[in-house]
């Protein structure tokens, strides 16, 4: 199965230090190119730089059809642009994206939308990892924002 994602999944996962657990529940990605000038420009300052020359399972695709992107550049930033108009033509099912408007509008399109939370669960369930409230607490002291509420029912769904 092809999977496209988008840059916070990867940050979220390289500040934490455990893309190692991202690479395990997906397999191998491909981000678009706007993703990967993103990931390359990121400054670190938190942490969770990516050197995507190292990261062979990451792979990096150009979108064909720029017209689909302009489309969506009005509501999303390139990069989410680019990951949902790359996952229309190359009929890939799941995209991992962890933004509200990014999600909504994929998920418009009939893509299914996994976003980092959703890969701790699956993490979880795959018996990577005992819990997923450790590694929630430390995205979140890395700088990566959860309302409180979402938090809670993730930790209610999984029974931490």
């Amino acid at each position: 199965m092809i999977v496209l994602c988008n840059a916070t999944p990867l940050i979220a996962f390289g500040r934490i230090n455990r893309l190692d657990l991202l690479r395990k529940v997906t397999g191998n990605i491909i981000i678009p190119e706007a993703v990967a000038s993103e990931i390359s420009n990121y400054d670190g300052r938190r942490g969770g730089v990516i050197t995507l020359s190292q990261e062979s399972w990451i792979g990096i695709a150009s979108v064909q059809t720029e017209q689909q992107v302009r489309l969506l550049l009005p509501t999303l930033d390139r990069g989410e642009a680019e990951v949902i108009a790359l996952a229309l033509e190359r009929r890939t099912k799941l995209v991992l994206m962890d933004e509200l408007t990014g999600r909504k509008v994929a998920e418009s399109l009939d893509l299914k939308v996994c976003g980092s939370v959703g890969l701790l669960i699956k993490a979880k369930q795959m018996g990577e990892i005992a819990a997923v409230k450790p590694l929630l607490d430390d995205m979140r002291k890395q700088g990566i924002y959860y309302g409180q509420r979402f938090i809670d029912a993730v930790l209610r769904t999984v029974y931490e």
